[in-house]
């Protein structure tokens, strides 16, 4: 019965990477009383420069290691660094420092984060102008159905602008549940957890950036879909034949606060003795600018769980 308290803890803690990187504690009911340490690895795709053949428009794939510690009191932190394996400037091009509280007693779940970027210099990344993220939000636990709503500010120093100060904000409201089961094949060491989530995206989308409710600017090409009619003339993500300036970060400085798109996610989550494997899968389905096809992008986490 230990052993299972202390895996179905360990799954709890390990969604912490989906649904904006919320720990999950409710899950087993457990958030007082228990300190966990774990390290990762997580890859994905980012806008990508060819700084060969002077091509914005595609995408690479980026690996990130990553340390997370989250004390019993609810307090944590996590230190990510993301580095491109290969193409024109193999190496590290960010750091994520994110200190965030969470609380899970009861069933109000507040979950509340500040994030600094750190920018390296790599040519093949585009620049972003946004290095502190503050981001928070409120699920509400059903038998059913969990109904969340959160907020996501962005905010730095525009360099094309006299140093100005600039902030994007993403609102959301959504629904998602986590369902598990404790046993595959008569092993108590064998968990599963899926958590499906639905969620209506608003907000301005004026920068290229990394924050966590707004992958979809950093994660694939067709961040400009986000803009009004054909964007600010500066898109990050490019539009394919010239080497943008890394200063050409805007995305559409005309995007006022609106309805953005509609998200969709499929967070997977397989432990199986001290270690976890985490695919996810989002699509999303743009609500402005002229071309609303569907994209999305898809994540894969693998995590060792320190005794």
């Amino acid at each position: 019965m230990k052993d299972l308290l202390a895996a179905t803890m360990l799954i709890a803690c390990a969604l912490q990477a989906f649904a904006q990187e919320e720990n999950s504690n409710n899950i087993a009911e457990k958030s007082t009383g228990y300190s966990l340490l774990w390290g990762g690895l997580e890859t994905s795709t980012t806008s990508y420069i060819d700084t060969d053949s002077n091509d914005s428009s595609g995408v690479y794939l980026y690996v990130a290691p990553y340390i997370d510690y989250n004390h019993k009191s609810g307090f944590g932190m996590r230190i990510k660094s993301y580095t491109l394996p290969g193409g024109n400037n193999p190496g590290f091009y960010l750091t994520a420092i994110s200190p965030y509280f969470a609380r899970y007693n009861g069933w109000i779940f507040p979950y509340i984060s500040y994030m600094r970027f750190i920018l390296h210099d790599n040519p093949s990344i585009p620049y972003s102008p946004i290095p502190n993220e503050v981001y928070g939000h409120i699920r509400i636990k059903t038998r059913i159905v969990d109904p969340k709503a959160g907020i996501d500010i962005g905010f730095g120093e525009d360099k094309e602008n006299n140093n100005e100060n600039i902030a994007d904000v993403n609102a959301f409201v959504g629904i998602t549940h986590v369902y598990r089961i404790n046993k595959l094949k008569g092993n108590r060491n064998n968990l599963l957890a899926v958590m499906p989530n639905v969620q209506l995206n608003a907000g301005t989308d004026r920068y290229y950036k990394f924050l966590r409710t707004t992958k979809y600017i950093s994660q694939n090409t067709d961040a400009n879909q986000m803009g009004n009619g054909n964007g600010g003339g500066n898109n990050s993500n490019g539009n394919g034949g010239s080497l943008p300036n890394q200063d050409a970060y805007t995305v559409s400085v005309e995007n006022d606060f609106s309805l953005s798109n509609v998200e969709a996610n499929l967070y997977i989550m397989y432990f199986f003795g001290d270690f976890s494997i985490e695919p996810s899968g989002s699509l999303y389905f743009p609500l402005r600018g002229d071309d609303r096809a569907p994209f999305g992008y898809w994540q894969l986490n693998l995590n060792y769980w320190l005794p």
